[in-house]
């Protein structure tokens, strides 16, 4: 206690009133630790221990986090909760985005869900849970963040320089999160709240509902937590669905005057194949908890098991009105008014008609069925004086099964006409005129439109059944020798399993497009299937004409309607000259082993390191040995014959599915050094260096071959992942200067420089395709192309995060941060950008008062534009992203010190998302989720 509130005696920090060490509830939260100048071991006089303390609220949040980052032994930025199962933010993803160099990723229905640190995409980061590394809900390694209930974790931790001890996978940064134990709250301790939810776009509201009980028992040896959380709430999100732009098109003016259409492989105007505007309407539901458990019967031995569940669904219903707008109709035929179109500088198409045009109306059902769990057990023992050995094992699983539960369904309106004019910083203005019943196109808008106009088109049925394993044991030892400057050795090792399975489900190759071709409108098989317009304003922060409302349908409705088509002679299938047969409406969803992997990977991991301290002092230094093994389970169906029949088109034949094996493995030695100087009381200089790696995500790892669009006579192999690829590394350098005057301010410097090598990138490798069983008079060979994933491409990435934190004796703080991050990033074949999501410049800042009761705050969040993608569509247009800014407020009042009542609001500003590729007047992506309102009540005992 003396070490641990030792900097309080001249610098105390003001309590809410009436709270004190000694009167403050058991309940209140964790007591704080000091800002103990670093490298003052010595405890401090009993004079200097002062009578109140601060236990829980924001101050006592950002105080353990500065503890947390000065007493580690590597650079490392935390974040802790305010007290027993309440986290700074209501997402876990968002409270990370208060640590320099961390920016979030959002989901577009007004969550936090990925997390990049230090301009490095989420596939660069680890993240664990209690050091372990956590299973994944999606196909890849990144963590979604939304999935985790914020109310049970009670910490998290960046570790942005690597230690031989630590474990390795991340070029961007470990992300550990921590769940809360009982010695955290010794005793007795209980809170819980109940929350409204309100969202002012959607017009819809929530519930939120959370609780933790904490005891401690068998003279506080033994202890025990139990938390759990349950969430539902309704949302409402406006978007621009697609903007697919190509440049293979080109406008030519010949000799005469005349304008004519060329297509060319690229380089020629920028026009967008497909234009949709519209809206998502859903629900989500999150429920889950944790448990903990702690024996420690003496200083010697502590026993740990804890774990985790989250189950989350997410329903999600998309409406869309989407049209193609390329200058050339199925035919061939030019649909553009050549005469009227006009180009600017950059080659954008800026105002064109197109006729004939065909509106779709489109239809989707996203769900999300995650279940996310992990158990651990963990033993700290000390056998003799010196020696320390630490054990852990963890099991964890994370699954979305959603196999044939997306549906992505068509109906359209044929020679309709479409004039588009674009805007810069905005989305184009786009009017819509549907045809007479006639067929003639004058002044009909696409609200008027019903059963005699939609025609049914495409029905995709998809969807994936996604497990990951991991299964994982450590063994850590340190052996005190305190002899000199050697301060000690730490070595051990570690082993995971990793089992990532990705099972498809669709009617791709069966049922999909059985009606595909806007064969017969609704009203021909006495349908009443078409909804008037259920939302209107579409987007109603931007200016433009573009359609803010339009007709609908009902999924379930234009599926169980297509049975009418069967046997009926007024409907024909063009293809056959007769009425469709009973049984060809049915949807026939299969297993698509063709999209389908299986991935498994072991990984052993070895370490030794050197511990070393001086008088003010201390370094570490150390290597990690890793062995890789990676086997791979892909598809594919080779090719058994091959005739071309014309242009565009083939008559090919496979072989039957087969499955594809692979596999690799590599190894790596991953050497790191640390190294830290208190060059005065309260000033200390950090400098770390170190090699890490980060792995290929599993999808590039697939084995599968997909051969399919050997159909259209296009001669290359896609989906053709590589097994045997090896990971990313960096060479990585920090240095970082700290400076803690008090317990009351904070200020910290740091710079950062990755030199990336081997990334993952795309390659066309040619081959000859030899069928296997090739019809006679045919050629032998065909020349192909197989879009294969490859390592090679290199990037640097150098910046300086800056932040810092200062209380006042009035109730008043501030916390602010700011980070600059450059990037470039070399690609084969393609023009040098920035690193995909590597924002340039980012700052959070807080301003906070805690008095009397009162807990109020307003934060700020900005992100500068940055590169999202490096190539859209067109390669040689990088995606690039807008700023965003985020302002959320709190405010909350201690009724009695067991009972606050809270509001709270996100998104003030009412920002939006907003892409675009590369010229402001080619948008990519446009999301608008409004403001949303939280208000509760929380006690605690």
């Amino acid at each position: 206690m003396l070490t641990s509130t030792a900097a309080f005696a001249a610098d105390r920090a003001p309590q809410p009133d009436g709270v004190t060490a000694a009167a403050a509830p058991a309940d209140a939260g964790s007591t704080v630790q000091s800002a103990l100048a670093p490298g003052n071991d010595a405890a401090a006089p009993a004079d200097a221990i002062p009578d109140e303390i601060v236990v829980r609220g924001v101050r006592g949040s950002l105080l353990r986090s500065i503890d947390t980052k000065r007493d580690a032994s590597t650079i490392v930025d935390a974040i802790s909760a305010e007290e027993l199962g309440k986290f700074p933010n209501r997402n876990v993803a968002e409270a990370l985005a208060n640590i320099p160099g961390v920016t979030v990723g959002r989901d577009g229905r007004g969550e936090g869900k990925s997390v990049t640190v230090r301009g490095l995409g989420e596939d660069f980061a680890l993240t664990s849970l209690n050091g372990r590394i956590l299973p994944t809900d999606g196909p890849d390694r990144a963590f979604a963040f939304d999935v985790l209930p914020s109310e049970v974790i009670s910490g998290a931790e960046i570790q942005k320089a690597a230690q031989a001890s630590q474990l390795e996978g991340s070029i961007g940064g470990n992300i550990d999160l921590r769940t809360a134990r009982p010695f955290d709250h010794k005793g007795f301790h209980a809170a819980g709240s109940l929350e409204g939810q309100y969202n002012q776009f959607a017009k819809k509201g929530g519930i939120k509902a959370s609780g933790v009980v904490s005891t401690t028992f068998a003279n506080d040896t033994m202890g025990i937590l139990i938390s759990g959380t349950y969430n539902k709430y309704k949302f409402r999100t406006d978007n621009l669905g697609e903007y697919s732009s190509t440049d293979t098109f080109d406008v030519v003016t010949g000799a005469d005057g005349q304008r004519s259409i060329a297509q060319v492989p690229n380089g020629g105007v920028i026009v967008p194949y497909f234009y949709s505007v519209g809206y998502v309407l859903g629900e989500r539901q999150r429920w889950g908890g944790s448990v903990a458990y702690q024996w420690r019967p003496s200083d010697k031995f502590e026993f740990r098991l804890d774990g985790i569940y989250s189950n989350y669904r997410d329903y999600e219903h998309n409406h869309r009105v989407s049209v193609g707008l390329t200058p050339l109709a199925d035919d061939g035929s030019v649909r553009w008014d050549l005469n009227n179109i006009a180009i600017d500088r950059n080659k954008v198409v800026t105002n064109y008609t197109v006729e004939p045009a065909t509106i779709d109306i489109l239809a989707t059902d996203e769900p999300r069925n995650s279940i996310t769990y992990q158990i651990g057990g963990h033993i700290d023992w000390k056998p003799v004086e010196r020696l320390k050995v630490g054990i852990d094992a963890y099991y964890g699983r994370a699954t979305d099964d959603t196999g044939g539960q997306n549906r992505f369904v068509v109906a359209g309106i044929p020679n309709s006409r479409a004039v588009i004019s674009t805007r810069n910083n905005g989305i184009p203005d786009m009017v819509l005129t549907i045809p007479n019943a006639d067929g003639s196109v004058t002044n009909r808008t696409l609200d008027q439109a019903g059963n005699d106009d939609l025609f049914v088109h495409y029905i995709g049925i998809q969807g994936q059944n996604i497990s990951d394993r991991t299964k994982g044991a450590k063994l850590d030892f340190d052996y005190d020798v305190d002899s000199g400057i050697l301060k000690s050795f730490t070595f051990g090792g570690a082993f995971l399993h990793r089992r990532k399975d990705v099972d498809v489900i669709d009617n791709q190759y069966t049922t999909a497009e059985n009606f595909a071709g806007y064969r017969f409108p609704f009203s021909a098989i006495g349908a009443n299937v078409v909804q008037s317009p259920q939302v209107t304003g579409i987007l109603p922060n931007l200016s433009g004409n573009f359609p803010r409302s339009f007709p609908t349908f009902d999924i379930n409705t234009y599926l169980n309607s297509l049975s009418r088509a069967e046997n009926n002679p007024n409907v024909i299938d063009p293809s056959t000259g007769l009425p469709y047969p009973t049984g060809y409406a049915t949807q026939q969803v299969v297993p698509d082993q063709l999209a389908s992997y299986a991935i498994r990977e072991r990984t052993w991991n070895a370490y030794f390191q050197i511990n070393l301290r001086g008088d003010r002092w201390k370094a570490d230094i150390g290597a990690r040995y890793v062995n890789t093994s990676v086997n791979s389970l892909g598809y594919g169906a080779s090719v058994r014959s091959y005739v071309v029949t014309g242009t565009g088109t083939a008559l090919v034949v496979f072989n039957p599915i087969e499955p594809i094996t692979g596999g690799g493995s590599y190894s790596r030695l991953l050497p790191s050094a640390n190294f830290s100087y208190d060059l005065a009381d309260g000033l200390r200089l950090r400098l770390a260096a170190s090699q890490a790696i980060s792995r290929p995500t599993f999808g590039q790892l697939s084995s599968a071959k997909d051969y399919s669009a050997a159909q259209s006579n296009t001669p290359v192999v896609t989906d053709a992942g590589n097994p045997n690829l090896k990971p990313v590394s960096a060479d990585q350098a920090d240095i970082s200067l700290e400076y803690y005057p008090s317990n009351r301010f904070a200020l910290t410097v740091a710079a950062f420089y990755k030199h990336l090598k081997n990334f993952v990138t795309t390659k066309a490798v040619p081959f000859d395709l030899v069928p296997t069983n090739q019809l006679p008079g045919a050629p032998a060979s065909f020349p192909f192309t197989e879009l294969t994933y490859v390592n090679g491409d290199s990037a640097k990435v150098y910046g300086i995060e800056v932040g810092g934190q200062y209380f006042m004796d009035n109730g008043l703080g501030f916390q602010a941060n700011a980070t600059y991050n450059h990037s470039r990033a070399k690609r084969e074949g393609r023009p040098t950008t920035d690193l995909a999501d590597a924002v340039p410049f980012s700052a959070n800042a807080k301003v906070f008062y805690e008095k009397h009761g009162i807990n109020a705050s307003v934060s700020y969040q900005y992100q500068s534009r940055f590169v999202s993608s490096q190539y859209s569509y067109i390669d040689s247009l990088a995606i690039k992203q807008a700023p965003y800014h985020e302002l959320s407020a709190s405010i909350s009042y201690d009724i009695l010190p067991q009972l606050t009542v809270y509001t709270q609001a996100s998104n003030l500003l009412d920002s939006a998302v907003r892409r675009y590729s590369t010229y402001t007047n080619v948008p990519a992506f446009y999301e608008y989720t409004g403001r949303a309102f939280f208000f509760g009540v929380r006690a605690r005992m």
